[in-house]
């Protein structure tokens, strides 16, 4: 497989990796082939519950909580996590990575083999992220976003955090590089 495109994203729900409606419909509106479009998010693990709709206060807590296990881990939880991801971004040749919230952050501290980097393109939005990994990354920020608007960004949409996948300059932004990366 030339290109995929997958989502990741922190666990708002730590049971499961399952995506949301509004990240399946965003998949189906890019111009690919169904088998280049990642059904799972984060951690890759088709064993794990399935969706359901978890509060905005709800996902943050577990998004801290993630932050304070992995800092307290040591790098424990990279090797136990980097396998499957590694596996997951090794199906294609390139992967556009699709990165909310938190997912820029969980990325970097993967500590990803520079060879795989290279293969990779990240679309963050709302990132909220103090160890980015070192591959191509386009930041897309809004001023709506209470959580991640005074981090860096290199394009700016209407959107609060959850509301990103709504936005038809993100769509636009992601079918370009779909494009873009197919043409290479």
């Amino acid at each position: 497989m030339r290109l995929q495109v997958l989502h990741l994203t922190g666990q708002s729900d730590p049971r499961s990796c399952a995506l949301s409606p509004a990240q399946h419909a965003f998949l189906d509106d890019l111009p690919l082939p169904e088998d280049a479009k990642v059904r799972l998010n984060f951690p890759y693990d088709a064993g794990l519950a399935p969706y359901r709709r978890v509060p905005l206060w709800r996902g943050s807590l577990c998004h801290a909580v993630l932050f304070g296990r992995i800092r307290l881990a040591r790098g424990a939880w990279a090797r136990r996590h980097r396998p499957l991801v590694e596996r997951r971004l090794r199906a294609a040749d390139r992967t556009l990575v699709l990165a909310g919230s938190i997912g820029l952050d969980l990325l970097g501290r993967l500590d990803l083999p520079a060879d795989l980097l290279d293969r990779l393109t990240v679309v963050a939005y709302g990132a909220v992220a103090p160890r980015p990994p070192a591959c191509r990354t386009i930041r897309v920020g809004s001023r709506a976003d209470h959580l991640a608007r005074w981090w860096p960004h290199d394009v700016e949409v209407a959107a609060g955090h959850l509301d990103y996948l709504a936005s038809p300059e993100l769509a636009r932004l992601c079918r370009e590089l779909v494009a873009e990366l197919e043409a290479a």
